[in-house]
């Protein structure tokens, strides 16, 4: 079969609704809140479609979009906030060139001066957790009691809403939590048919079923296998390579958590659902040494924290993203 390029299986954000599933009453509510002048931050672990929910509502209601996943600090943020304004052609009245050099020295009183120039405009914050800054919450009180900019953020920590207001209500109107989740069995199968539909791809109800067996809902799989199967793949190439692309993502993901955090999801996606002393005896064995209960208790919560983990019942966790965890278990990552 050959190729079929199709933005339904687009492996990029989306901008437009049109290539969009499942979503529509979250985007819908999301441009209410911010006609109403209210702050949303979009949470929910990887993958799951939270910048393509941010970058629909930027680009229908009109705004300034800035990835912060690699924008460590104010600095960071402020330098993209400057590149977006001269990149839209937005008209302030301040020398953008003399505002990236004041960024570097005085990057806190720089972005407000800045904030404050803008006027009505919506300003998007994908992954907002990374501007990590003592100064922060007290720019975005500037924000909202002195200027017109209304803010959007996405993040990947459940604590988000704490890293960006030391008390949320601090603005005068609380900033309102939406929680993506990974799609329910039956939305996967809908995706998929309605993928393959639109996009001219013969893929067939037995090979959609393997592959919603295989993903657990997580959008980001989903789509992958989409695109390689609009690519010109088999369904069997299609999963192997996924397979190996998924494999390099994991280990990059892990290389990034604490030997603790690593060994207790490690034990997790072995157990699969299981209970604290369970999960903690399992990565003891892992680790080849005993872990005190605070340390391990601690590298749980992170998990949790970070959407990695969640607790089902009282005192039982298991993985978020099954897939993940069947390739740590099944690979050793």
């Amino acid at each position: 079969m050959p190729p079929v390029y199709c933005g339904f299986f687009d492996t990029r954000p989306k901008a437009s609704r049109d290539f969009v599933f499942g979503r529509d009453d979250v985007i819908n509510e999301l441009e209410r809140l911010l006609n109403n002048g209210f702050w949303p931050v979009i949470l929910g672990p990887r993958r799951v479609g939270k910048t393509t929910v941010m970058m629909v509502v930027i680009n229908e209601l009109g705004g300034i979009y800035i990835d912060a996943s690699t924008a460590m600090g104010l600095r960071g943020l402020g330098l993209r906030l400057v590149d977006e304004v001269r990149r839209l052609n937005i008209r302030v009245r301040l020398n953008l060139a003399v505002l990236q050099l004041d960024i570097e020295r005085r990057p806190a009183a720089t972005i407000e001066r800045l904030i404050k120039e803008l006027g009505d405009v919506i300003i998007g914050i994908d992954e907002v957790q990374n501007i990590i800054s003592p100064r922060l919450p007290a720019l975005l009180s500037v924000a909202y009691n002195e200027s017109r900019v209304r803010f959007i953020f996405s993040g990947s920590l459940v604590g988000t809403t704490r890293l960006i207001m030391r008390s949320p209500e601090s603005l005068g109107r609380p900033l309102i939590r939406f929680e993506l989740k990974p799609f329910t069995r039956e939305q996967s199968m809908e995706f998929l048919r309605l993928g393959s539909r639109s996009c001219g791809v013969g893929i067939s109800d037995a090979e959609i079923e393997d592959a919603v067996s295989k993903f657990d809902g997580i959008v980001g799989w989903l789509t992958y296998y989409g695109s390689l199967r609009s690519s010109g793949m088999d369904h069997v190439r299609a999963m192997e390579t996924l397979e190996g692309i998924a494999r390099e993502v994991i280990k990059s993901e892990l290389s990034k958590l604490g030997k603790y955090e690593v060994a207790t999801y490690r034990a997790l996606a072995t157990l699969g659902r299981a209970r604290w002393v369970e999960i903690k005896r399992l990565a003891e064995s892992l680790m080849g040494h005993s872990i005190d209960d605070k340390t391990f208790t601690m590298a749980l919560k992170a998990l949790v924290n970070m959407y990695m983990v969640k607790e089902v019942e009282h005192g039982i966790y298991e993985v978020v993203d099954g897939y993940m965890a069947k390739l740590v278990r099944e690979y050793g990552i």
